[in-house]
């Protein structure tokens, strides 16, 4: 290939990368939430408006911020914009409504309301997902609307467009991952610094990879909730059967006979097509040195997806954090917005 020739593609490249020179499009964003995420959404508009702007054409402008105390210290964000009523986001005059309040029923609420005015909505919520998400997206179907959910499993990597849109015309037999980057940092934690599983825990809380109460991740809750997310997209068909083991019994004997034995020890969510429907499956397993999900450490996460047309598929990245979760967040707006 001559030098003109890719010079030539990367003419074509660039044009293709930029809109027409109609004014940008406006989207007014009402924030229910500004915590960890809620501040890298805001954060990340304004670092990369303009970079957004002309390349997609459409401007983004936080119009009002949902918090439950308003004297608390946020550096950086404009507190012009913040409010502790709900309606007083979700009534005003926005294009769309993104959710980062965490929980169902309140959560819930919101959302529902959004929807009923007539707004796009955006969620990083799982667990809202994983218990209402039927309803939400029929309720969204109905009303015309739509609702963005990317960062909802598996923070900035794009499993969700790689499910949805990219393997959209192939048959998946089996979607396999690691989904929780506090369990994951734990057992790395254990494997290459020879901690016990308490003293790994710590650590993990100490540097604001584990919640106080750690349950929901070390018991596999939250991996199965995320799976449940994904395998609605992969399959569409009936769980029929599902176990759940997280990894609070894993010791630092087990993972040390596993590495002498060639293997590494990961809480694996699986789904996958069996008689009748898909099992799901979450629990400690034994990952050959040959295996993708062996080489996720620390607070990282991996999905592997196998199709039968595209053969096998592996993400990884990070899987949590202010910074992945609010690029997953607005790039979901953006694709809603710019359709």
């Amino acid at each position: 290939m001559s030098a003109d020739t890719l010079t030539r593609g990367a003419d074509v490249s660039s044009a293709q990368g930029k809109r027409d020179v109609r004014p940008p499009q406006r989207i007014r964003i009402g924030l229910l939430g500004c915590g960890t995420v809620g501040r890298g959404v805001v954060q990340l508009v304004e670092r990369e408006r303009d970079r957004i702007r002309e390349r997609h054409g459409v401007e983004l402008a936080i119009e009002r911020i949902l918090v439950r105390d308003l004297a608390k210290p946020r550096p950086g964000i404009d507190r012009r914009l913040l409010t502790t009523r709900a309606t007083e986001v979700l009534d005003a005059h926005c294009d769309l409504i993104v959710e980062v309040v965490g929980g169902v029923h309140c959560a819930g609420a919101y959302v529902r309301r959004a929807i009923a005015n007539g707004r796009h909505v955006v969620t990083a919520n799982k667990a809202l997902l994983a218990e209402c998400g039927r309803d939400l997206f029929a309720a969204a179907g109905r009303r015309g609307v739509t609702i963005g959910f990317e960062a909802s499993v598996c923070g900035g990597i794009p499993i969700i467009r790689a499910i949805r849109d990219g393997l959209s015309a192939d048959t998946i037999d089996e979607v396999r991952g690691v989904l929780n980057g506090t369990s994951n940092y734990i057992l790395t934690r254990i494997e290459s610094d020879g901690l016990s599983f308490d003293d790994a825990l710590r650590l993990a809380q100490e540097r604001g990879f584990a919640e106080a109460d750690p349950s929901l991740d070390i018991d596999g809750q939250d991996a199965a909730q995320k799976l449940r997310i994904l395998a609605s997209l992969a399959f569409g068909e009936p769980i029929v059967r599902g176990s759940i083991a997280g990894i609070r019994g894993v010791t630092r004997d087990d993972v040390e006979r596993a590495r002498d034995r060639g293997f590494v020890i990961r809480q694996v969510a699986t789904a996958r097509r069996v008689a009748g429907g898909i099992e799901l499956r979450v629990a400690p397993e034994e990952c050959p040195a040959s295996d993708p999900l062996a080489f996720v450490r620390d607070e990282f996460n991996a999905v592997v997806v196998k199709a039968r047309a595209a053969g096998e598929i592996t993400l990884i990245g990070r899987g949590a954090g202010s910074g992945p979760t609010a690029s997953a967040v607005v790039s979901d707006v953006i694709g809603i917005r710019s359709c």
